[in-house]
């Protein structure tokens, strides 16, 4: 039968496609195959931000204006290699 998915493969394929590919930190870090939901978050001005550590997110709930400004920048930033 061409067409035709058996419900164990079907299930593999959706769980690949429901698995995060890549997300970033408010420090910068990129993080692949992993689930946002396992690092520390904070609600800061309507945004969901994700940290990349507990003492990160201790830091940021301390001062979260100090902290974000501080930070805010490496959401901007693309890593520049250079080789020598």
């Amino acid at each position: 039968m061409t067409g035709f998915c058996p419900p164990a493969l079907e299930e593999d394929i959706s769980a690949d496609r429901k698995k995060p590919k890549q997300f970033v930190t408010l420090c910068g870090r990129i993080f692949r195959d992993t689930d946002p939901q396992y690092f520390p978050s904070a609600q800061y001005r309507g945004r969901t931000l994700i940290l990349c550590t507990e003492p990160c997110l201790g830091a940021f709930l301390a001062d979260p204006d100090l902290f974000y400004k501080a930070h805010r920048n490496s959401e901007r930033i693309q890593p520049n290699v250079e080789t020598r």
